[in-house]
Order: structure tokens, then C-alpha cells, then sequence
């Protein structure tokens, strides 16, 4: 009997290609969005995830003409208050125009990316920002960061396109959304001065004090027209006034007397962009928020860069359910909303920070420095106040607050990586970093049922 021997070829380059031709930003993006979808119904009974206990309130006053929330910008608030407007006062009106607004921002993030390093790699770097857990979940739920984001993003693209005019208008709508976003339009100001080199000084200077005055004037007159509307009070003073009451008897003396207290309110209103600025750092600043308790790890922002517990995070919102089957008890956690990191890419601040110097000072002509310097300047812009807050003063702090850093992280990582000589050890890297951040958003995904015990 002969032995029938069979040869099977696989080629892997055809694999590889459809596979390449499925990763598009268009498909991620619409994957992205119908895992938003998937995600958003939960809660649907009116519960809120962290803070939308604050926001939804917020921008239902707002939707009312009543101030809310003056510590922070209202454009959140005016944008949630339309959500309700059109969709209502539920979970959908919450958080569906979040949901849009991240993922225009992801696409804007992968145009800004795109422009300098290249298809491939942007996609690489929108993914990794796309799938980090708390970005997700900041980007769907009511809360108050998408706003400065898409703006912010908007913003960069918009100043490489020398549409200057226009960026510096957005730049005035990303300070209405957030203030923190003062550091992506600090980055800009790097790259503007570090294109132009110092030979361009005075056309850079002249056209970055327009591009200022345009951005404070955009960001100035409408906050003051949000003043003059809506009058948000920057303190309140309660008086108090005793009115005495003689109850008399037929005869006209008296039997008893009545006191009666009166409570008054009177507010401090802020009518101009001036005093509220005023108020939201004062609110902010290093004597804002200051608490006594003990510092739990993700409260320090060396310990969101620095591997140190880093599945010690807060919960936003957990719902545990206990079952029971044939004597047998099983707990699941249907729902659980938690500010996890993808926790490969946060360490990478470091690395990143050490390499983006390390290509600069050694094989980066020049000329061609402009752009790891923007996403070095935004790497340091955005995460040292959160490190001198930690140092210096007492405050209630979160790690979500790295979600300002981190697209720089995914910026500059990718740039790193592209930069690897080497084509074996960065496909490695490609991988690695790719599966880590899939593998640790499905686990983490806040809507899925997890076996306590």
C-alpha cells in the first residue's frame, strides 16, 4: 500500500494583505462606534456612571436657563443640554452626543497623525488611544472632556492646514469646553515656533499673537455672553431677619408673642470672562479641592506612569448580581464602569519621552524636528501640572486626568516604533502593543457579565 502524502502551502503575504485592507480607519471607526452603542444602554434606569451625576444636572438647568456647574467651561453643559433637548433627559440624550463627538475626534486625531507619519501608522497609534479603557469610557458617558478634545484636535489640524483663522477660533472653543486644553494649544505654539526656526522669529510672532488674540476673543465673548445669560452666582450669603408678632386680647394686653425668622439668599453673580476665569482657578488651583484623607496609589500621577498596582483603579459604577443553580451560587458583575489603563501604553511615558530626546539629539535633521517636538511638548505640558499637584498639595485626584497626555503617549509611540531600524523587532512591537491594548479593552469593557467566584 502506498503512502499518500499531501503538501499544503499557505500564503501568508495574501493573508496578511486582506487582513491590511480590513484595517482601515473607516472600519475602526465604525466597529468603535457600535461598541459605543453596545456600551451606552448600560445603565439605562436612570443610574449614572461617576460623574454624570453632576454633568446631567448640570446641562439640565442649563437646557432650563438656570447656571450650573460655573467651576467648570459651559460649552459641555450647553452641548449635553442639546442632548437632552433632542433625544431627552435619559441615558440615550446623555451620552449618544458624546459618543459622536469622540469619534470625530479619534479621526481627527488620525489626520493630524497621518500627516506626518504616514497611513499605516496613524491607524496604529488612533487604534492604541481608541481601545485605552478610560479614554472609551470618557467618550461615552456624559462627561465634560470630549467637547475640548474634539476642538483641541480640530484645532491642530486645522494649523497644519495654515487655515490659521480657523484653528485659533476652535482653539476658542476648546478653552470653552475645558480648560486643560490649554496645554494641546501650548503644544502648538511649540511647533509654530519650531517650524518657523529662529531665522522666521518675527512672521512666527506675528501670526501666533494673532492667532492668540482670535482664540482669547472667540473663548472671551462667548463665555461673557453665557455670563450675561445665565448669571452663575460665584458665592452665596443667606440673611436672616426675626419679625416679632404681639398676640393682644379683647381687652388689648398682650398674651404671647409670635417670632417668626425670615431666610434671605443673595448672590454674588460673575458677569464677565474675567471674574469666572477667576473663579474656575480659584475652584481648580492648588488650593482647590483639597482633601485630608489617605492618598489611595492612582491618586499620584508617578504611580499612572510607573508600573505600582496598576489594577488599583477607581470604579465609576458597578452593579453586582448573585445567582444561584442547583445549590450552586455564582456572582457576576453585568456592568463595571473602571477607570482601567491600557497599561502597556501608559508605562510607555517614560520610554517614549527618553526616545523622542534620544532621535532629536542624534538622527532627526533639523529641519524635520518640528514634529517631535510638538509631541514632546505635549507630553510634558500636559502630565507635569498633575505631578507638581501631587507633590505639593493635598487634592482629590483621579488618573483619568492622564487621558489629556495620552494621545500624545500614542503619538509619540508610534513615532518611536516607526523609528526602530530594525523590521523584525518593530513588527514585534506592533504586535505586542496591538494585542495588549484588544486583549486588555475586552477584558476591561464595562458592559459584559464577570465570574466573581
Amino acid at each position: 500500500m502506498s503512502n499518500l502524502r499531501i503538501r499544503i502551502e499557505i500564503d501568508t503575504s495574501k493573508i496578511w494583505g486582506r487582513l491590511g485592507k480590513l484595517a482601515t480607519i473607516s472600519n475602526f471607526l465604525l466597529l468603535y462606534f457600535a461598541f459605543h452603542m453596545l456600551q451606552i444602554a448600560f445603565p439605562s434606569d436612570g443610574s449614572m456612571v461617576f460623574d454624570e451625576a453632576y454633568y446631567s444636572k448640570a446641562s439640565y438647568a442649563t437646557l432650563m436657563g438656570i447656571a450650573a456647574n460655573a467651576e467648570h467651561p459651559p460649552l459641555p453643559k450647553i452641548i449635553g443640554a442639546l442632548g437632552i433637548a433632542l433625544f431627552g433627559n435619559n441615558w440615550f440624550g446623555w451620552r449618544f452626543p458624546v459618543v459622536l463627538m469622540q469619534v470625530v475626534a479619534l479621526y481627527l486625531f488620525y489626520l493630524v497623525t497621518k500627516r506626518f507619519l504616514g497611513d499605516r501608522w496613524a491607524l496604529f497609534g488612533t487604534v492604541l488611544l481608541g481601545l485605552d479603557t478610560v479614554f472609551f469610557i470618557h467618550g461615552g458617558t456624559l462627561l465634560i472632556d470630549m467637547p475640548s478634545f474634539l476642538f483641541g484636535f480640530a484645532a491642530i489640524e486645522l494649523y497644519l492646514r495654515k487655515r490659521y483663522t480657523f484653528s485659533a477660533g476652535s482653539a476658542g472653543l476648546a478653552f470653552l469646553a475645558r480648560e486643560m486644553s490649554i496645554f494641546i494649544i501650548g503644544a502648538i505654539a511649540v511647533y509654530h515656533f519650531a517650524s518657523f526656526g529662529k531665522s522666521q522669529l518675527k512672521p512666527a510672532l506675528k501670526i501666533g499673537l494673532r492667532y492668540l488674540m482670535i482664540a482669547l476673543l472667540v473663548f472671551g465673548i462667548l463665555l461673557w455672553a453665557y455670563d450675561l445669560k445665565y448669571l452663575p452666582p460665584s458665592s452665596s450669603s443667606i440673611s436672616a431677619q426675626i419679625a416679632e408678632n404681639v398676640i393682644i386680647d379683647p381687652s388689648g394686653s398682650p398674651i404671647t408673642t409670635l417670632l417668626t425668622t425670615i431666610y434671605s439668599t443673595s448672590n454674588q453673580v460673575m458677569w464677565n470672562p474675567v471674574q469666572h476665569v477667576l473663579f474656575i482657578y480659584n475652584y481648580h488651583g492648588p488650593h482647590g479641592i483639597v482633601i485630608n484623607e489617605s492618598y489611595a496609589p492612582f491618586q499620584y500621577a508617578w504611580n499612572w506612569i510607573i508600573p505600582n498596582d496598576p489594577y488599583n483603579v477607581p470604579t465609576y459604577y458597578r452593579v453586582d448580581v448573585g445567582t444561584s443553580n442547583g445549590g450552586v451560587s455564582v456572582d457576576y458583575i453585568p456592568i463595571w464602569y473602571r477607570a482601567q489603563p491600557d497599561v502597556l501604553l501608559w508605562d510607555s511615558f517614560i520610554p517614549i519621552v527618553i526616545g523622542l530626546i534620544w532621535l532629536m539629539a542624534r538622527r532627526v535633521p533639523r529641519a524635520e524636528r518640528a514634529f517631535p517636538s510638538f509631541i514632546l511638548s505635549g507630553l510634558i505640558l500636559n502630565f507635569t501640572p498633575w505631578l507638581l499637584l501631587s507633590i505639593l498639595v493635598r487634592r482629590i485626584g483621579f488618573n483619568y486626568y492622564f487621558i489629556w497626555t495620552l494621545p500624545f503617549v500614542a503619538m509619540g509611540l508610534a513615532y518611536c516604533v516607526k523609528a526602530v531600524p530594525n523590521p523584525i523587532i518593530r513588527r514585534t512591537l506592533i504586535s505586542v502593543y496591538a494585542l495588549y491594548a484588544i486583549a486588555s479593552f475586552l477584558w476591561f469593557f464595562p458592559v459584559r457579565p464577570i465570574p466573581i467566584s
